[in-house]
């Protein structure tokens, strides 16, 4: 291992890269959720009713969903750098047209542009240590995304309350434009990659995935059947596409890979669990303890903050003990975290910020972990549309969640399966926990299955 005082120009290199996209990971990340708080506001000010102003968001993850998985792809062709410029130019377009919108359907076509620049900010924060970071080095790397990943994630609710609050709702445009400053630093240090000869690409299968992907969401967000079916249909008409096709957007044999399927079940499980407690707790601290917003923020923060700073040590414990290690202490963590949720929902109200420190740390250990596993089980050729995938279904499990998780609060008991729980409302919350609980004691016996029972220590 390099001590601190051996640097050598490949560690510069390394160092600055992953400066570089955790300073360009909030913009990215804090869009998802920041502009839940402004809606209300846009409504009234552009006098469209709310439920067509929540496509503000809705559009932004839809188009973010596909972008994904579309940028591992073309990561393959052009190269992470090409990328990711474009990305911070379409993403600055579309906040200077946001800005500048006095039309709603203007404001749509923003957050459009929005969400395809943004979009190619995860997959390839995902890919730089992947590609340009030495293994022995890779998890803390890994460690340190996943973590800017989370507490952006988390903060974008608050961080969008306190500019909407001073100010103006265009206000999250101007703080959505400073990414520019990163155009520079990009170009100048982001490697040039020697690629394979182009090829041509799928317009066909985007077109085919995208509308599988937005009647999927649609569905599960209006609950409509008949958009259930044609979500189906048009997947398998993209299986039968890309078996066909020459060029495939998703080559098929990926999915032979069987540590890849693997590491995509628990990568999806693992978002799944982590959006559901990040869903239900803001509902919980509102409906059972009858909190404002600064309220909800601040018990929040506690969690966020202790995942950004302790995921660093996830990374480094990667390198130090393996995947399997830190898998372990991770579920271990979510699950400790989840059960005693269950357990004092409606009591405590500071224990209940208290364990959400488990689950967001224990999140924040799995999914560098995660990403290490999977990324080793591809052939470099593969890398960009192999964690393309990752992303896309970590993304639908975190929509799968949060439609079953908000259906569960509509429809559930009031009275708790866990014989700790409270009664009431908070019943209703406890039983959801407890739900979340037993998908990650189904990580864990994955875990097992697959890591521990034939003592496979090198994963």
């Amino acid at each position: 291992m390099i001590s601190r005082k051996q640097k050598t120009p490949k560690n510069i290199q390394e160092r600055r890269l992953i400066q570089l996209i955790c300073i360009m990971i909030p913009f990215s990340a804090m869009n998802i959720m920041m502009f839940n708080v402004a809606l209300s506001d846009i409504s009234e000010e552009l006098n469209v009713s709310l439920s067509s102003t929540s496509w503000i968001v809705t559009i932004f993850g839809i188009v973010y969903a596909i972008g994904a998985l579309v940028y591992g792809k073309l990561a393959d062709l052009f190269g992470i750098r090409t990328l990711a410029l474009f990305g911070v130019i379409i993403f600055s377009i579309g906040s200077v047209i946001g800005l500048v919108s006095q039309d709603f359907y203007v404001l749509i076509i923003s957050r459009m542009l929005q969400g395809i620049g943004a979009s190619s900010i995860p997959t390839l924060s995902m890919l730089i240590p992947v590609r340009f970071v030495q293994k022995e080095r890779r998890g803390r790397a890994l460690g340190i995304v996943a973590s800017t990943l989370a507490f952006s994630s988390a903060v974008g609710p608050i961080i969008g309350g306190f500019i909407v609050g001073i100010g103006h709702w265009k206000a999250l445009f101007l703080f959505s434009l400073a990414i520019v400053v990163t155009l520079p630093f990009g170009y100048k240090w982001l490697p040039k990659e020697n690629l394979r000869k182009a090829e041509q690409f799928n317009y066909t299968g985007v077109v085919l995935l995208t509308i599988t992907i937005v009647s999927f969401m649609l569905s599960i967000t209006l609950l409509n059947l008949l958009l259930l079916l044609t979500s189906i249909v048009t997947l398998l008409v993209f299986i039968i596409q890309q078996n066909k096709s020459l060029i495939p957007l998703i080559p098929l044999t990926l999915f032979r890979n069987r540590d890849y399927r693997r590491g995509l079940i628990m990568g999806g499980i693992n978002a799944a669990v982590n959006f559901g407690v990040l869903l239900i707790t803001p509902l919980l601290f509102s409906q059972a303890y009858h909190l404002n917003e600064t309220w909800v923020g601040l018990l929040l923060f506690p969690g966020a903050i202790s995942a950004a700073f302790l995921g660093y040590i996830g990374g480094k414990l990667i390198d130090y003990k393996g995947n399997r290690f830190v898998m372990s202490f991770a579920i271990s963590l979510i699950s400790v975290g989840l059960i005693a949720l269950s357990t004092i929902s409606g009591y405590s109200i500071i224990g209940v910020s208290f364990f959400l420190i488990f689950t967001g740390v224990g999140y924040i250990f799995m999914q560098p972990t995660l990403v290490n596993w999977v990324s080793s089980t591809l052939e470099s050729d593969e890398s960009g549309i192999g964690m393309g995938v990752y992303s896309l279904n970590n993304f639908l499990s975190t929509a799968i969640s949060g439609a079953i998780a908000s259906t569960m609060l509509d429809h559930i008991s009031q009275v708790p399966i866990n014989p700790f729980g409270a009664h009431g409302i908070s019943g209703v919350y406890s039983n959801v926990y407890f739900f979340l609980f037993i998908l990650t004691l189904m990580n864990l016996v994955l875990l097992y299955q697959w890591m521990y029972r034939f003592r496979n220590k090198e994963i």
